[in-house]
């Protein structure tokens, strides 16, 4: 009935929602467009039956649905008049739109005969069902973006229907129900957020609870599908919130919600089945056995987000969480009881915290956050006690209880202690097993968690107040449950009961002695001899896989390290040398004494084997064996026999580790040097085999990275085989006889470009973390590979690699900021000239250039004289002969290796060799790696140091006779250099993302930039300084280069620029600031290039824009009355220079009435003891004008008027923030007259307020009315606030 009435109506309500027979919706205007024009009142009474009849026709042929539909507002025009806005009209189009669908759903109704809100509601069902289904998948349960805006525009009609009274949410519900297709579950948490039916509503208004638990949870197990495709998973997260909120409050509320008294229980067991249902579904889901190759949690990990407690926190009350929490604990710990006990004695090792299923794992710990350990262990406890349990889930949550939660040993003890209490009380066997299974898988979780089984076992029966002791009955309780559990036992617990067995009194020794038989026959039968057990082996967490150690070796490195500690033989040797004699000997005492090469000075190992040589526990003979077979191994490593035992069927890392060991005889003879092409071939086909062929599109790791385990392996394997080699090598031949094996090693390793880069890599790991660790033959051996390297660059393989990648490499592995120890560059990059000397012979007249990286060279210049104190002797290359290159004192650590690097220093050829273009080390170099070499990382204190640099620049950059990258002695090109470098230095910093170290060279570096500029003020010509302006000329020069850009960063970087210039400027003598001359006879001041630099830059460094810093104020001033000496007149020197600044740069002296109550001070003090006489009158004219602001301020008289009254009111305006008084009062103060001094007084009041505004706050809204009540009294006075923004005559020309 209800389809024919929706299908009878469906051509009027097509009329009104704007829908032409066709389909074509059309608007109401529109449709009221077609209607005939009235003509007059007599014409309307004749067609009134005729109106009459239409309207009945529509009213009958109306389509509610898609009149419901019909919800979207006109566009709005603009209005206008005043009193309308557009969102006004949107609302009372709203309001409009509303009661004129309730009135015609009355009118349709009122021709079906049916009640409005019932037609309403069935109308809203169908709508609802259409956006939902309409072209959608059914599987989604997540709608569109378009279904999602459709439903809330629809949503809101629903909303206005329900106002009007045309909607009954009972029929609703109840018609939803009837459909076939139900609703998706965001419908119903739009339905919900809306106001219109919650879920609760829809879940209780089922006829079958069953079918709305069905429905629900299938909804639910979509979403979580859904979700893991959805970019929107906050949004999913936030709907299943709420719809467990709802949830969890009904399932377990205590009391009847009002009005739902015969309904609260249904909707009860409706919300407890959902949860329950979606509880099993997850635990289904988690496998068994853990196999993290295999399983991969899918759309139930979403589940575990209704356990968020954080959630909640605001919406369900915390009793009914805790609550919720504890039934789901109690139905994860009953879900499936399959599993027997001896299933779980049997597999529990398999569910320790670690290989428990992440899912199971993280349901537990979200448990965990609301329940404390205690009731944790009594809602187990309690599961236990009364139903049937998962044995896997209970151990797991076991588990996860003493891993997870704080005390919990404790807790799990008590609750040991309650079920063994119980057990040999009732002698029920359930109580003995559980308190076992729980102490076991407890102590499968290591000692940080709980004791070892073992430690259990002795603490609980191993004394005579034991349980087991109270009777006999009680004794054979626990030996019959023992005996029982025998055949099920794996070995580990079967030893702890052997080695460790409760404790009897001698009447019930053999009942003892029956289990400990059995036990052992056990252990045969599965063939474990309890003698191969170690001294210190772990028998509580023990399994029978293979270990990388026999229990034997374990049981010697823990007796040498008790040894050491105590100086003793360990307790547990000696009762093992008396009680375990067979593992004693033929075990312990095998590993213990295994040959070996003896050290000079006995080592632990050597003193516990003769202490317990006279302790008689090692036989004669033994001990006779021993020294014969380490006196053979000394004497196989001296002839070099050893031979590695590594078959070529094992491994691929073994087979390259044998072909790298079956390199070294090849490079120490001679004879078969044509043999090593070959052997080099052959480590190429194992390492290819190994890492393949990949092409690198980096040749090295810029950052120091963790290299994957095989990477690193075989890195370690080839580095250590190279440095190995280069040391044979050099012990029988020098490096220009050793044949071509360095370089056929390294280019063949230059074809594995993946090996390359993780040799790489691994280098630079180890010189910026573990410099201080590497030894001379690391040292020695990494400075030939890096030779040989640069000599095969033209081998790499790979063509993308940059032409420079190596030379960035070499810098970042020679940073001093990388490394820990600047010795260890010094003794490398001595070692890598030396070999190259010797190997290419470099010094001989001719020689090729490229053999070594110039970086290597400059780092030599560097390095060796800042260390050692004679490479900076002067004369010795006249006073000395030269001599060979001492390259076995460098590669041998033995000798002494400062003694070969000075050696090599004087050399003349070296000296020469210096001077060439890509060798030679320049000033600007030297200053970034001094600057880079930190206090922290500088073996030189400071008072070497500075003897060094000032040594450096003497005798190095400073003199005529440097060349490239030196100065010719022109102290002001010096300082050029070191500015720029300064500059660049704290730029590099910021532009590469880093912070600038908070130990670095500069200030040593700003001391000598200090040092240079006072000797170039003093080879200044009498009575001038003007050459000194290139400062700022530098200055300008940086600043300028930088602004070319507008981006973000390079405005940033212009920034710390003009920081770092303000910092330099401020460090030098303030006298710089001041240029003399006296061309006319007469010496004078000038101050243009200071004053063209303040204006240009300065002027927005400080926190005000209309005043500068006081650093950069007093030095000003200082550098004034400091050259003002220099002049015939100083007090009509320092004059004219004020004058100057009051047309040149203002912001001077604005500044100087800002800082005046510290700045006045300083200058009386300096003019005082230069001169002893009266302050220069434009000095004394300042302080005249700041007595007057005090006077004015203190007396309430007005200021009087002055030549100069813009800086009155700068005086004015700072003393009033300086001293923070009310402005309104001071204005009183002021009349027609002082126009002038207003108007400058609004100029500093709003270039403050400017700042302000763009920070905002409560500051802003002062600075704001303090701008407004000047410009009140401005136009009180007959003045005009305008005038502030109009540029003078002078501006305008």
């Amino acid at each position: 009935m209800t389809s024919e009435v929706l299908q009878q109506s469906a051509g009027v309500m097509s009329a009104a929602s704007g829908s032409d027979p066709g389909g074509h919706k059309r608007s109401l205007a529109e449709l009221l467009a077609i209607r005939p024009k009235k003509t007059d009142r007599k014409v309307e009474s004749s067609n009134k039956g005729l109106q009459e009849s239409a309207l009945y026709l529509l009213s009958c042929h109306q389509d509610v649905n898609q009149f419901l539909s019909e919800v979207e507002a006109p566009p709005c025009k603009k209005v206008c008049n005043n009193d309308c806005s557009p969102s006004s009209h949107l609302q009372k189009f709203a309001a409009f739109n509303d009661i004129f669908i309730a009135s015609a759903l009355r009118d349709q109704a009122l021709h079906l005969n049916l009640p409005p809100n019932i037609l309403g509601s069935k109308a809203a069902v169908s709508n609802i069902l259409k956006i939902c289904h309409n072209g959608a998948d059914r599987e989604e349960s997540l709608l569109s973006q378009e279904q999602r805006d459709r439903l809330n525009g629809f949503l809101q009609t629903v909303k206005g229907l329900l106002t009007e009274n045309c909607f009954s949410r009972s029929v609703f519900l109840k018609h939803i129900w009837e459909q076939e297709r139900p609703p998706v579950v965001e419908v119903v948490w739009h339905l919900q957020n809306s106001d219109i039916v919650g879920l609760e509503d829809l879940l209780e208004s089922c006829k079958d609870p069953h079918s709305a638990v069905d429905w629900f949870c299938r909804e639910l197990r979509s979403l979580f599908l859904n979700m893991e495709k959805s970019p929107d998973v906050d949004f999913c997260e936030e709907m299943i919130s709420s719809f467990l909120t709802v949830i969890i409050g009904r399932a377990f509320c205590k009391s009847s919600l009002p009005g739902k008294n015969s309904e609260s229980p249904k909707l009860t067991k409706i919300s407890l089945s959902i949860l329950d249902n979606m509880l099993s579904w997850f635990l289904n889901l988690i496998p068994e056995a853990q196999n993290d190759h295999s399983f991969k949690p899918g759309a139930e990990q979403y589940w575990l987000h209704a356990y968020n407690a954080s959630r909640y926190r605001t919406r369900v009350i915390p009793e009914l969480l805790e609550e919720f929490f504890n039934h789901t604990l109690s139905q994860t710990l009953i879900f499936k009881p399959k599993l027997k006990v001896s299933d779980a004695i049997r597999l529990q090792g398999s569910w320790s915290f670690v290989k428990t299923c992440p899912l199971l794992r993280d349901l537990y710990r979200k448990l965990f956050v609301l329940l404390s350990a205690e009731k944790l262990s009594s809602r187990i406890q309690k599961v236990l006690d009364t139903q049937e349990v998962n044995w896997h889930h209970v151990l797991a949550c076991v588990s996860c209880l003493v891993v997870s939660q704080p005390g919990a040993q404790q807790v799990v003890k008590d609750l040991l202690s309650r079920l063994l209490s119980q057990a040999f009380e009732t002698y029920e066997l359930e109580y003995l097993i559980t308190a076992f299974l729980i102490a076991r898988q407890s102590a499968l979780e290591g000692p940080a968690a709980f004791m070892s089984y073992t430690e259990w076992f002795k603490c609980t029966f191993g004394t005579a107040s034991s349980f087991q002791n109270t009777t006999k009955k009680s004794l054979v309780f626990l030996l019959k449950f023992l005996s029982d559990l025998v055949p099920y036992e794996t070995p580990q617990y079967l030893k702890v009961h052997i080695l460790h067995p409760p404790f009897v009194t001698t009447k019930f020794r053999p009942l003892l002695m029956e289990y400990i038989t059995l036990a052992k026959t056990q252990l045969a039968d599965m063939k474990v001899s309890i003698e191969d057990m170690g001294l210190y082996e772990d028998l509580s967490v023990g399994t029978d896989k293979d270990q990388t150690q026999s229990p034997a070796q374990q049981d010697v490195e823990k007796a040498v390290q008790i040894f050491e500690n105590t100086g003793k033989i360990p307790a547990s040797v000696m009762e093992a040398s008396i009680f375990r004699r067979p593992y004693f000997t033929s075990r312990f005492l095998t590993a213990l004494m295994a040959p070996r090469l003896l050290p000079e000075a006995p080592d632990s190992l050597m003193l516990l084997i003769d202490a317990l040589r006279r302790a008689d526990k090692i036989p004669l003979p033994m001990m006779s064996s021993y020294l014969d077979a380490c006196e053979l191994e000394k004497h196989r490593k001296q002839e070099g026999n050893e031979k590695m035992q590594i078959s070529l069927n094992d491994e691929p890392v073994a087979r390259l580790q044998a072909a790298l060991w079956e390199l070294r005889p090849f490079i120490t003879d001679p004879n078969r040097y044509d043999e090593i092409s070959s052997r080099v071939a052959v480590i190429s086909d194992r390492l290819r085999s190994l890492v393949g062929s990949v092409n690198m599109d980096a040749l090295f790791t810029e950052s120091v990275e963790t290299l994957e385990p095989q990477g690193l392996l075989v890195a370690d394997l080839i580095i250590t085989s190279f440095c190995q080699c280069v040391m044979v090598a050099s012990s029988t031949n020098p490096p220009d006889r050793q044949g071509p094996w360095p370089s056929l090693y390294v280019k063949m390793l230059c074809g594995h470009p993946k090996a390359l880069y993780a040799v790489l890599s691994r280098t630079l790991q180890l010189f910026c973390q573990q410099a201080g660790l590497l030894r001379d033959q690391h040292v020695v051996g990494l400075a030939v590979f890096t030779v040989h390297l640069h000599e095969c660059r033209g081998s790499f393989q790979n063509p993308n690699i940059e032409v420079k990648a190596l030379e960035k490499f070499w810098e970042l592995m020679l940073n001093n900021q990388c490394l820990n120890s600047v010795s260890v560059i010094l003794r490398f990059c001595t070692a890598a000239v030396s070999y190259a000397c010797c190997k290419f012979s470099l010094l001989s007249p001719g020689a090729p250039l490229d053999c070594i990286p110039p970086l290597f060279m400059r780092k030599l210049q560097h390095l060796l004289p800042r260390l050692i104190l004679e490479a900076r002797e002067e004369g010795f290359m006249e006073e000395e002969e030269d001599t060979d290159v001492p390259g076995s004192s460098v590669i041998f650590p033995s000798t002494d290796w400062k003694e070969a690097a000075v050696s090599l220093w004087r050399q003349s050829h070296l000296q020469q060799l210096l001077t060439a273009d890509a060798f030679q080390l320049c000033f600007r170099d030297w200053l970034l790696w001094e600057m880079n070499l930190g206090s922290h990382n500088d073996p030189l204190c400071d008072i070497e140091r500075q003897e060094y640099q000032r040594w450096a620049l003497n005798c190095s950059f400073l003199p005529e006779f440097s060349a490239k990258g030196s100065c010719g002695n022109d102290l002001e090109t010096a300082c050029s250099i070191m500015v720029d470098a300064l500059l660049e230095f704290f730029c590099g910093y910021k532009a590469s993302a880093d912070s600038l170290p908070s130990r670095t060279g500069i200030v040593d570096i700003l001391c000598r930039l200090q040092e240079v500029v006072c000797d170039l003020l003093g080879q200044s010509p009498s009575g001038t300084t003007g050459r000194l302006t290139f400062l700022f000329n530098l200055f300008h020069q940086r600043l300028e280069a930088s602004s070319d850009s507008r981006s973000t960063s390079a405005q940033l970087r212009r920034q710390g620029e003009l920081a770092m210039c303000f910092r330099i400027l401020l460090g030098l003598p303030t006298t710089l600031l001041i240029s003399t001359s006296s061309e006319t006879g007469c010496t004078s001041l000038h101050c243009e290039d200071f004053f063209r630099f303040v204006n240009k830059e300065l002027k927005n460094i400080g926190p005000r824009g209309c005043a500068l810093p006081y650093d950069i104020t007093v030095h000003f001033f200082r550098g004034l009355l400091g050259a003002s000496t220099q002049c015939e007149d100083p007090r009509d020197a320092v004059n004219s220079v004020i004058s100057a600044a009051h047309a040149q740069c203002p912001i001077i002296l604005t500044s100087a009435m800002l800082w005046w109550p510290r700045l006045c001070p300083a200058i009386k003090c300096q003019w005082g003891r230069l001169f002893k006489a009266n302050l220069p009158k434009a000095i004394e004219t300042l302080r005249e004008i700041q007595s007057h602001v005090d006077r004015c301020l203190s007396q309430s008289t007005s200021l009087p008027l002055t030549d100069s009254m813009w800086l009155s009111a700068a005086a004015l305006h700072f003393t009033i923030k300086r001293t923070k008084l009310d402005l309104q009062g001071i204005l009183q103060l002021f009349d027609r007259e002082s126009l002038q001094m207003l108007n400058s007084l609004l100029f500093f009041a709003i270039i403050d307020l400017i700042p302000v505004m763009l920070k905002g706050g409560e500051t802003d809204k002062k600075a704001l009315k303090n701008c407004l009540s000047i410009i009140g009294c401005l136009e009180e006075s007959g003045g005009s606030w305008l005038t502030v923004f109009q540029p003078s005559k002078e501006k305008c020309e």
